[in-house]
């Protein structure tokens, strides 16, 4: 058992602190990409979005999502509300180009929306890599 020692923990605990005073800094005035994916719960994957288009052939695509972004960083929303997960933009960016995790489509739903490509990625990567999860 690791017995607690004030300064040591001190020190740690500012990690955390100054990375909220970071980030809630670096959001104010600046654009954050929130996503809420309801099916989370089903499915533990986020749907990241990278191409859109129009025509059902495909032949206005263009890029989208993550790969246009300008956001520091990408925000995944309770469905309850109730808390997220805030990540570096660059990260997500990582872990598709490291795990080229499955691409997929979402279709168009009506003449006012467009069709989608992107990719699903397990929150049980985001958190590993935010080492709040160990490896499976």
């Amino acid at each position: 058992m690791i017995e607690p020692h004030f300064d040591i923990d001190f020190t740690r605990g500012l990690v955390g602190e100054n990375l909220a005073k970071t980030v809630l800094g670096k959001l104010q005035g600046n654009k954050i990409e929130v996503k809420t994916d309801y099916r989370i719960p089903e499915t533990g994957n986020i749907y990241v979005e990278t191409w859109q288009y129009h025509q059902q052939d495909e032949s206005d695509i263009k890029q989208s999502g993550i790969n246009v972004t300008k956001s520091e960083y990408w925000c995944i929303a309770s469905p309850t509300g109730r808390g997220f997960i805030m990540v570096e933009t660059e990260m997500l960016r990582e872990i598709i180009r490291e795990t080229r995790p499955r691409e997929v489509r979402q279709a168009r739903i009506n003449s006012k929306t467009n069709a989608s490509k992107g990719r699903l990625i397990k929150v049980s990567e985001i958190l590993r890599r935010l080492q709040l999860r160990q490896d499976d």
